[in-house]
């Protein structure tokens, strides 16, 4: 949840509302495109019944509206919805079969909605802009030719269309997410998610999570082989090495006995730290005894850049849940640390209906990917585990967004 001092932001300030207002308009461009199938299919049934030459319109009309579906997964994601892709079985029957009629429903119900969401979203923002201007057009236009059916648009008069763009922007921006959503819905309907269908997609979904989960609870356990091998394991050799060969010395050199103690008690203190850090970033005692906003208000708290805390939590979620919250926390600050060589990070916390929502962005040198086997990927995989969904921007150059929505209670 976007916040402007202490309170939600204003639509207008909030990207989310542009992002929707950006679609809107573009799905208004797009309409022509999505009103092909149908006209392809009218075209196949009026040629059936005149010439018989229509047979071969009909499954084109089908195999377009499976492409108009694919655009419009591709226009959706401006808003960050996201539909399912259009099911077709293979060969000539997914031209003809029950899939191919919803798909071809879909976008015929998505043209006429294109063209009169869109085009009323896009009005009205036209019409915001034109009002927040009016002031600098008065100003452009000689005042004797300045009027609205004879009313003289002056500087003073022209300025009450700043508040009245404003208002009409801040509807359609509204209206904009709301036909987005409206769209995510009725897509998702058109394309099978419910019934049968959902039930196979769950069972992948399952199927894949469970393999992602084993490959990043093994990629873990080696991580913390490998950080006991080479950090404290040597340390504790160190001082093993360091005792013996003080015993050895004995009375006999006081002095060398003496740093040799020394050695062994440092070097063991720095293996009870590197431990302490092992096992505070697997599960911090503090998590379990105030909860993820004091654990990761903590971990702000050890980065060696500046972290800016947004922080919305009223209560705690479930243990689970905040133990993969902090995981995500404490992966991307690591990475920041290690990898982005980032100035400053910000941490935004979060709760979105049932969700908990983790954002992270940091301003370090990006071109951070979620390549296999990597710690990017075992994050991305536990948060799919739990019906989650992981999002990672990072351009060259910066900055990195790392954004994760998980189920409030799983």
């Amino acid at each position: 949840m976007s916040t402007w001092f202490g309170e939600r932001k204003p639509i207008l300030l909030n990207k989310d509302g542009w992002r929707a207002g950006l679609y809107a308009t573009a799905a208004l461009f797009l309409a022509p495109l999505y009103f092909t199938p149908l006209i392809l299919m009218i075209a196949g049934v009026v040629g059936v019944a005149v010439f018989l030459i229509g047979l071969a319109l009909i499954p084109a009309a089908t195999f377009a509206a499976r492409w108009a579906i694919h655009l419009e997964r591709g226009a959706l994601r401006i808003a960050g919805e996201e539909i399912p892709p259009p099911r077709h079985n293979p060969g000539w029957r997914g031209l003809v079969d029950g899939r191919a009629w919803r798909t071809l429903g879909h976008s015929a119900a998505l043209a006429f909605w294109s063209l009169g969401a869109g085009g009323l979203v896009a009005g009205l923002l036209l019409i915001a802009f034109l009002l927040v201007n009016l002031p600098w057009i008065a100003t452009m236009i000689p005042i004797d030719y300045a009027n609205i059916n004879g009313f003289p648009i002056s500087f003073g008069a022209s300025a009450f269309g700043i508040p009245a763009g404003l208002a009409i922007a801040t509807g359609a921006l509204h209206l904009a997410r709301w036909s987005v959503r409206s769209e995510a819905l009725v897509g998702r309907w058109f394309q099978g998610e419910g019934g049968r269908l959902r039930l196979q997609r769950r069972i992948e979904t399952l199927e894949s999570t469970r393999t992602a989960m084993i490959d990043a609870a093994a990629a873990e356990r080696a991580r913390i082989e490998r950080n006991l091998h080479d950090g404290a394991q040597q340390r504790l050799l160190a001082v093993a090495l360091a005792v013996s060969r003080a015993k050895r010395i004995g009375d006999t050199d006081m002095e060398k006995t003496r740093r040799l103690l020394d050695t062994a008690q440092s070097e063991a203190q720095a293996a009870v730290q590197e431990l302490r850090e092992i096992a505070r970033g697997a599960h911090p005692p503090i998590l379990t005894e105030r909860g993820l906003v004091a654990a990761v208000v903590s971990a702000a708290g050890r980065h060696p850049a500046p972290v800016e805390l947004d922080i919305e939590l009223d209560e705690r979620p479930s243990p689970r849940i905040e133990a993969l919250g902090y995981y995500v926390v404490s992966e991307a600050l690591a990475n920041a640390a290690k990898h982005a060589g980032a100035a400053s990070v910000t941490i935004t916390l979060s709760r979105a209906a049932d969700d908990l929502e983790v954002r992270i962005v940091d301003d370090g040198m990006g071109g951070a990917q979620l390549s296999p086997g990597g710690g990017l990927a075992g994050l991305a995989d536990r948060v799919h585990a739990v019906d989650g969904t992981f999002a990672l921007q990072s351009p060259l150059g910066g900055p990195t967004e790392m954004k994760a929505t998980i189920p409030w209670e799983a």
